[in-house]
């Protein structure tokens, strides 16, 4: 019996020295889970977070494509109405001293555009176009009818190849 008592000592201090371990490795693993407790906190708030954004940006997107469908059909439009000119038509619009108002709106946009290809196109500081005379500023450019067609063509072919600077 002295054998197994013996036995018994020694395995209770084993087990006593295993406990001990097993607390100590308890303590660790308790402290770490309220690290990962905490930080699951966290992500769970930006999860919330991301979920709005993710939202407003499905909404955005959706809207800039609403946006677009109705462009596209205007830009068709805009693209015949453009095949459709010639120089005669620029000869006799830079005759008009004082044009329809929308006529000056219609060149006032397309100086606007073509400011930023165009060195003829007088522009501010800041390479916008001057907005003073907008028709007198048309007026010198459709001097040169054939250059003023070519310069809206080249706009256009600029938009084709997205290298029309912002």
């Amino acid at each position: 019996m002295s054998k197994l008592e013996e036995d018994l000592k020694v395995s209770s201090v084993e087990v006593e020295k295993i406990k001990v371990e097993a607390d100590a490795q308890a303590t660790i693993v308790g402290a770490e889970k309220e690290k990962v407790d905490a930080q699951a906190s966290i992500a769970a708030v930006e999860s919330a977070k991301c979920a709005v954004i993710a939202e407003q940006v499905d909404a955005k997107m959706k809207s800039v494509q609403a946006d677009l469908d109705q462009a596209l059909p205007l830009v068709a439009k805009a693209e015949a109405a453009l095949a459709g000119l010639n120089v005669k038509d620029f000869q006799q619009l830079k005759a008009f001293n004082n044009p329809p108002g929308d006529v000056v709106k219609v060149f006032t946009c397309c100086l606007h555009l073509l400011a930023s290809i165009n060195p003829d196109v007088q522009v501010d500081k800041r390479g916008k176009m001057n907005a003073e005379a907008p028709w007198k500023n048309a007026q010198k450019l459709m001097a040169k009818p054939d250059g003023f067609l070519a310069g809206l063509n080249a706009y256009k072919l600029a938009i084709d190849e997205d290298r029309v600077p912002a």
